[in-house]
């Protein structure tokens, strides 16, 4: 009989420790791992949630940037109907350069009105006397200009009593809007 006390009073606390075991430990185990796996789902959500709302912002980002820089070109290029404004600005800038501008010509027969491109080109022609440098450094004003396009062709003479003096002409090709750009954004 002392055996048998022995054996029950060492079962009867096995018994419970296995039965809690099996009855709380267990599932409750098994439930704090599948919180645990949905926590990290939850993680690699957010996560991918977070990747994907920065890309976005980038892409806004940039959009705008887009936006102020086309703006900003837009700003730049005159439109056809502000053009002699533009050309008034180039005579103006020409004195800066002790440049003096004896004629400005345009050449509409270069403008192609058949194109449906945004641009136009029209070309003008440009007489101009000045020192060599002056004149170097007012048709690099020029080529520095956003509505630059192109010089098709340019001629330098010089007169011995003007020696100094340089007579050149230009044939400068410049960018226009043929109508100005909607451009939405902010």
């Amino acid at each position: 009989m002392k055996f048998k006390n022995i054996y029950i009073w060492y079962a009867i606390p096995f018994i419970v420790v296995v039965i809690w075991a099996l009855a709380f430990y267990m599932p409750m185990s098994w439930k704090i791992k599948a919180k645990e796996k949905e926590l990290a789902n939850l993680d690699k959500e957010m996560a991918n949630l977070d990747a994907n709302i920065n890309s976005i912002l980038d892409n806004r980002n940039k959009e705008d940037k887009t936006i102020k820089t086309i703006k900003d070109f837009k700003s730049r290029i005159p439109n056809l109907d502000r053009f002699p404004d533009f050309i008034r600005g180039i005579v103006r800038a020409a004195k800066r350069y002790n440049v003096v501008v004896t004629g400005f010509n345009s050449t509409f027969s270069s403008i192609d009105t058949a194109s449906k491109s945004i641009f136009l080109c029209p070309a003008y022609e440009i007489n101009i006397k000045g020192r060599f440098m002056d004149v170097s450094s007012f048709m690099e004003g020029i080529s520095n200009n956003s509505a630059y396009k192109t010089i098709r062709k340019a001629e330098l003479t010089y007169d011995e009593k003007e020696y100094p003096v340089l007579t050149g002409k230009f044939i400068v090709e410049f960018k226009s809007w043929r109508r100005s750009p909607k451009i939405e954004g902010k």
